[in-house]
């Protein structure tokens, strides 16, 4: 039995540093070239797996090489893999630019991310029944996602939801969500409301209970969290850390808080374990680089506690 399962994407991230964006049709000479793991499913599925969870994946990639290296890495790690199959065609795979400023350009390619639908989440179902906790996010197609949820909601499995990359969601996904955990951009495509301060993220929370779910723990970067529950809003403070790339820190939260509540942490303490996880994350480049093993994330608590 794994304690944790995750559904969702799996993605090569390819990164170019260049002084700035070439013009179209020009050949120009890039700075740095680096190859990183990522997709959010994945990366769920990673911060678990170093913070020491037993973790599964459910997801498919496609039949080039960074299949191969994806599945090694995740073997490494622990990663029960029984759910991750290749299918004929590519890895998915974000390219991504980035110039002097900091600024990027992206372009993804779902690639065997979009071929994950209803029948394959069912195939893998046991996974899910056998699970404590299912994490979701919503770079695969959202029949799969609904799927998933139902799964669990059916078996009595958690469901975790981050909602992103953001879209509109309806409340049939929604009615199998125990939490959810929108950023601010997140929260106003799914409620309207713009959580700008505590009574933005109360209405918006208030907003999100009445839709379905059972928690919304809402993201607020440096300052921590917003948790909206049981009619009432807890304010979860954050960590400052020097931030060397955020990608992921997001994912991280999840994981942590997936992490804590598995753990028996009281839903308060799980939210700061997973503030302090998505801290650590941004000190190192790469989606999953920054990543903290539980010493790691235990030892940022301590010092501030």
């Amino acid at each position: 039995m794994s304690r944790f399962c995750v559904a969702g994407s799996i993605n090569i991230d390819l990164v170019t540093k260049t002084s700035r964006f070439p013009k179209p049709g020009e050949t120009m000479y890039g700075e740095s070239f680096h190859t990183f793991t990522g997709g959010k499913g994945a990366n769920q599925a990673v911060a678990l797996a170093k913070l020491g969870a037993d973790t599964a994946m459910i997801g498919l990639v496609g039949n080039d090489i960074y299949a191969d290296d994806y599945m090694a890495y995740f073997k490494k790690l622990g990663v029960n893999t029984n759910g991750v199959k290749g299918v004929e065609t590519s890895t998915g795979i974000a390219v991504i630019t980035v110039d002097g400023g900091g600024e990027n350009n992206i372009i993804i390619v779902s690639g065997a991310n979009a071929k994950v639908d209803e029948d394959y989440i069912l195939s893998n179902s046991d996974i899910i029944n056998d699970s404590k906790y299912l994490l979701l996010q919503l770079e695969v197609p959202m029949d799969a996602v609904v799927q998933a949820a139902k799964c669990a909601a059916e078996s009595g499995t958690k469901v975790i939801l981050d909602p992103a990359p953001a879209v509109p969601l309806a409340d049939e996904l929604l009615k199998y969500v125990d939490i959810i955990t929108p950023n601010e951009t997140e929260a106003e495509i799914l409620t309207g409301i713009r959580p700008a301060d505590e009574a933005g993220f109360a209405s918006a929370g208030r907003i999100l209970i009445d839709r379905g779910v059972k928690t919304a723990v809402m993201k607020a970067g440096s300052r921590g969290a917003y948790v909206f529950s049981d009619n009432m809003l807890t304010h979860v403070e954050g960590f400052r850390v020097t931030a060397v790339d955020t990608t992921a820190a997001g994912d991280t939260f999840n994981a942590g808080l997936a992490y804590g509540l598995g753990a028996g942490m009281p839903l308060m303490k799980a939210v700061r374990f997973a503030n302090a996880a998505a801290a650590i994350s941004t000190t190192k480049a790469g989606a999953q680089g920054g990543m903290p093993t539980l010493a790691e994330a235990q030892s940022l608590l301590d010092t501030l506690n």
